[in-house]
């Protein structure tokens, strides 16, 4: 009696193991045809930097990236392609596996790295952010030595066909639902149209003043795989003879020459093929909140403006 009852749990354990095993593979499917079948919105973005872009100039870097890089500004004044792959809350890591993808596409001519000050700072977040690439790495499987550092069962969790889309489906509902009410990006570029207040503004300004002052007291340690990824990156310009820009883009106060900053200038100008612009401490935005979305990002009339700047210093 206890053996046929035995047999009959190992029979129900295993068909609800194939139950499971079928419907993760169909589901995990529907997820998969919506995701890339998005036209608008940040996976869209993702997707067309993973999958298609090949442009001449292609910009690298955070969302500092996305909303600073004018791409038809630069373009124009350039007279090549531009795409801006910037993407929101992204780190150096990122960049190292976007420029993976996007180089054994097709080499660009130059190639601009947007960098901030904490780009090097100790934070788990900027490897647990390559999530991102979980829906890629069927079609990009050099993309799995970047998605192992999110955790060292990620290369299981990946037999789940469910898995890279568990964060995506409320987004990317959204954005093909709504797809005709979301704002198009510029070749990648996402102008902000909002203005900073003075109010604002002033409040930052004090918040800015304690926090520097409590950080030059400070004694942060450098995040060496972070460093290992910026060398990592430039290495690929390099080997390729990629005229590479390396920028950290302007910024409403002027930030203070930390470690971390002094490190990313350094480890830059190692390379010939490559030039550090720092414009942390320029006067047409230090101070200048009306160029500015919030206290991180330049709205669409400082990007602008910013970007003819550096147009007219990449053509000379």
């Amino acid at each position: 009696m206890q053996q046929s009852d035995s047999i009959k749990f190992i029979r129900k354990f295993l068909i609800f193991i194939i139950i499971l095993f079928v419907c993760d593979r169909i589901i995990g499917y529907g997820l998969q045809t919506l995701y890339f079948s998005l036209k608008k919105g940040q996976y869209a973005q993702t997707s067309y930097a993973i999958e298609t872009a090949s442009p001449d100039l292609v910009v690298f870097g955070s969302s500092r990236a996305l909303h600073h890089y004018a791409s038809p500004e630069l373009a124009e004044q350039l007279h090549c392609s531009v795409y801006n792959a910037g993407r929101d809350g992204q780190f150096i890591p990122y960049y190292c596996a976007l420029e993976d993808v996007m180089l054994n596409r097709r080499k660009p001519k130059a190639i601009i790295l947007d960098v901030n000050v904490w780009e090097l700072a100790p934070n788990n977040e900027k490897y647990e952010k390559l999530a991102m690439l979980l829906p890629y790495i069927p079609r990009h499987p050099e993309l799995k030595k970047y998605t192992n550092e999110i955790s060292k069962w990620e290369y299981l969790k990946l037999y789940c066909k469910t898995y890279p889309y568990n964060s995506t489906l409320l987004v990317s509902v959204h954005d093909y639902l709504f797809a005709n009410k979301l704002p198009q990006d510029e070749n990648g570029y996402f102008p902000l149209e909002r203005t900073m207040s003075r109010q604002d503004f002033e409040s930052y300004r004090e918040k800015k003043r304690v926090y520097d002052e409590k950080r030059a007291k400070q004694h942060i340690p450098v995040d060496q795989k972070a460093v290992k990824y910026y060398e990592y990156f430039l290495n690929k310009t390099a080997s390729l003879h990629i005229k590479t820009y390396v920028i950290i883009s302007p910024t409403l106060l002027k930030e203070p020459n930390t470690p971390e900053k002094q490190l990313l200038e350094q480890i830059a100008k190692k390379y010939t093929n490559v030039t550090f612009l720092d414009f942390t401490a320029n006067s047409d935005y230090n101070n200048q909140y009306t160029k500015f979305a919030d206290e991180f990002h330049l709205n669409k009339q400082g990007a602008t403006e910013f970007s003819h700047q550096l147009a007219a210093y990449l053509s000379r």
